[in-house]
């Protein structure tokens, strides 16, 4: 009777036995790819690798704190992925220019991207991404941008409208939202000759939907988790329909851009100069696009997929850089009545435009300083095809190569005092900052970001627009530091920042 009753136990408890002892191996046996090539970092957590400490102290946190105790090399363990983290220059031009063909992968593919998004150009490679890159590069060359110049000053003027009215209120000025209308108003214009209106409409519905849509597209959800200690599970997620993005916001977007589309069908204009206006007269049939993959055609279903791309991509990081200039200039008053002589000496009486905003040397020095002390984005990187060895350290293939961008912007080999906003670092012919360094924020080499010139332009004309205008001040509510929200990619405060303002001559 005992024997019968162990004999019926034994079998069940042998398979959760041997079930655990996988589980357990599952789960530790990714994450001795560093410390066999010896190359340090964090220790690892079973499952979930190093993601605890970026869910828990936030990716730009985290990472600076890794580059202080690690140094310019060190490994990392994204969920079960390997990914090197470095700040070494020679490693950066090796990943991002010198040896591109290898390294022509974005660095971290999210598991549950899915259509259109996944369609778009900061997700294809090889053929399909060149094509896409040479049909849309003519839309943000600088003859293109400055045939948009007229839309966006008008931008301008209704945001230096809506300040007046909050300056002549006595009101706080929340950076963010405002420059958020502001950028999506222009963005709207200038991709799909689109009027949102934001900067009058206070709930336009269009702005609260990409709002809410890039809070959670950018923030490490369940399925995220499940995905990334699971990857086999990814397809079933996406097809239960579990998104990291919410489905009625995502919803929203590419309808209004469908309908966009087919609104400019109709019209059969050919006179606008916008994205929309370059997209369609591109558009061919995806038999045509296989026949001829060297042409500078894109399908409807890309079409889409770059107009909401667009939105996206373009809406929320300009946003956040103007967000942070204003801030530190609010922080360093005499920076920016230094910034504000530069801009009257440079555009006077006359109306802003693309050549005055562009000849304004100390102006590119403060948006870049800002970026530098305020990354908008915690990471950007490559992800190599085959094994390479780069200044002694071994970079496995299929690995991604990540830019702790945080860590980077601190070095303080490069940017002594690195906590200081110092405009004039960028100035300094005795100690150039490397190009590749500088524009970081934007990504380098050949996958550098397309629509760079067009944000750096919207920033200008906006800085020089309000300048002449107003003074951002510091005021009680204005924080002395920037605390950063855990689980976001996209630098994002974990409290809106309000600064004060002033009417110029008063």
């Amino acid at each position: 009777m005992v024997v019968e009753t162990f004999l019926s136990w034994a079998l069940p408890l042998t398979l959760c036995v041997v079930a655990l002892l996988l589980l357990w191996v599952y789960g530790n046996w990714p994450y001795n790819t560093w410390s066999q090539l010896g190359i340090p970092g964090p220790k690892p957590v079973p499952f979930l690798g190093n993601v605890g400490d970026l869910k828990e102290k936030g990716a730009f946190d985290a990472t600076l704190g890794w580059c202080k105790k690690y140094g310019k090399v060190f490994g990392v363990y994204l969920m079960r992925d390997p990914v090197l983290f470095t700040t070494d220059l020679d490693i950066l031009k090796e990943v991002f220019i010198k040896d591109f063909n290898n390294f022509s992968t974005r660095g971290l593919i999210p598991r549950l991207v899915r259509y259109p998004v996944k369609a778009s150009l900061v997700f294809v490679n090889g053929d399909t991404w060149r094509r896409q890159r040479h049909t849309l590069s003519p839309t943000f060359s600088a003859s293109k941008l400055k045939l948009m110049s007229g839309f966006i000053s008008r931008c301008c003027e209704n945001l230096l409208d809506a300040i007046h009215t909050l300056t002549v209120e006595g009101k706080a000025l929340d950076v963010k939202k405002m420059f958020g209308a502001y950028t999506l108003d222009v963005v709207a214009g200038t991709g799909f000759g689109f009027e949102t209106n934001s900067l009058k409409e206070v709930d336009n519905v269009f702005l609260q939907n990409v709002s809410r849509l890039l809070a959670s597209s950018t923030s490490l959800s369940l399925s995220a988790f499940i995905a990334g200690i699971f990857p086999a599970l990814a397809p079933l997620v996406l097809a239960l329909g579990i998104r990291q993005a919410s489905k009625k916001e995502a919803a929203f977007v590419e309808q209004t851009i469908r309908a966009l589309i087919e609104e400019r069908k109709k019209e059969k204009s050919k006179g606008r100069v916008d994205l929309l206006q370059l997209l369609l007269e591109a558009e061919a049939s995806e038999a045509e696009v296989k026949a001829n993959p060297q042409d500078n055609h894109l399908t409807t279903s890309e079409i889409v997929a770059e107009g909401v791309l667009f939105f996206l991509a373009a809406y929320d990081t300009t946003a956040t850089t103007l967000q942070y200039l204003a801030y530190l200039l609010a922080l360093h008053p005499e920076k920016q009545e230094k910034l504000y002589r530069h801009i009257l000496e440079a555009v006077g009486d006359a109306e802003p435009s693309y050549d005055t905003v562009s000849s304004i040397p100390y102006l590119d020095c403060c948006i870049h300083e800002a970026l530098r002390v305020l990354p908008t984005v915690a990471l950007t990187g490559r992800k190599t095809l085959e094994t390479r060895c780069i200044n002694g350290v071994t970079i496995p293939a299929g690995c991604a190569v990540m830019v702790p961008i945080y860590g980077l912007m601190r070095d303080e080999d490069i940017f002594p005092d690195a906590d200081k906003f110092i405009p004039e670092r960028f100035a300094d012919e005795a100690h150039p900052i490397p190009s590749l360094v500088k524009d970081m924020n934007f990504g380098a080499g050949p996958r550098q970001c397309i629509g760079m010139r067009l944000a750096l332009y919207e920033v200008k004309m906006a800085m020089v627009t309000l300048l002449t205008k107003v003074k951002f001040t510091k005021i009680p509510e204005t924080p002395d530091t920037v605390k950063m929200q855990p689980g976001k990619s996209i630098s994002t405060p974990t409290t809106p920042i309000l600064i004060g303002t002033e009417l110029r001559g008063k």
